[in-house]
């Protein structure tokens, strides 16, 4: 299993975490750890996304991009590998 991170920026409209979430676990990817903060200034999150799966990453950012709600998204420049217990 790959573990992956994401940075993402989206707009604060309602539903808008869960759908990330949603899309996350409905495209195969298990949620390892997620962050969100507001800034209301400029009423968006920052958001810092871990996924785990077999899947490629470039799959869930294709996913992911197609939100209205999405601003901004990179994938973080490391890959990690499975930690076995």
């Amino acid at each position: 299993m790959n573990y992956y991170e994401l940075q993402l920026v989206a707009r604060n409209t309602p539903g808008c975490l869960e759908r990330i979430l949603n899309t996350s676990r409905v495209r195969g990817f298990e949620i390892k750890h997620f962050n969100a903060k507001l800034h209301p200034r400029h009423n968006h999150f920052k958001i810092e996304l871990a996924v785990a799966s077999n899947r490629s990453q470039q799959h869930l950012v294709m996913q992911l991009a197609k939100q209205y709600d999405i601003r901004e998204l990179s994938p973080a420049k490391r890959k990690f590998a499975a930690i076995k217990a």
